[in-house]
């Protein structure tokens, strides 16, 4: 079948981590060097990344308990593992998902869409646009451009304090 996941397959876990070792993510895939491309096009982040740890374990079921367990004790600065399949974060039953939970998505939220804006700004950038054309087709401030221009060159992310 193509397109599927075959869950006996040997899957990889990485972790990718800055200059002085901080732990930015965590993450699975069977061909990992496509998902860093991936990353690579998609995540502010990325530029940030300087190390990596590959560990290969013999099935997905395996790599999936080890990434979320990795997630939950590392506290990896950009991962957003708070789906419905894989919550990493408590749930209280009928109740629905916990203040943190809700929280830690609003953030995880956030940060995608600066970090999509801050893309979308390079790219108009790219094109020729100044920053006082892109604030007036946002209709926001050219201050706000500059400081997502800004984001962008820092490789992204929101660095709150713990």
């Amino acid at each position: 079948m193509t397109g599927s996941i075959d869950p006996r397959r040997l899957t990889a876990v990485y972790r990718l981590y800055d200059t002085d070792w901080q732990l930015l993510y965590v993450g699975s895939s069977v061909h990992p060097q496509q998902r860093w491309e991936r990353h690579a096009s998609t995540k502010l982040w990325w530029s940030a990344v300087k190390h990596a740890i590959v560990e290969w374990l013999p099935d997905r079921e395996a790599a999936l308990s080890v990434e979320r367990d990795a997630i939950t004790a590392g506290g990896p600065l950009y991962n957003d593992k708070a789906t419905e399949k894989e919550a990493v974060f408590p749930y209280q039953g009928n109740r629905g998902p916990t203040r943190e939970t809700l929280l830690r998505r609003a953030m995880s939220d956030y940060r995608k869409a600066a970090d999509r804006l801050a893309i979308a700004v390079d790219r108009a950038d790219l094109d020729g646009l100044s920053n006082e054309e892109i604030a007036a087709i946002v209709g926001e401030s050219v201050d706000t451009i500059k400081n997502l221009v800004k984001r962008r060159i820092a490789g992204g992310g929101l660095h709150l304090p713990r």
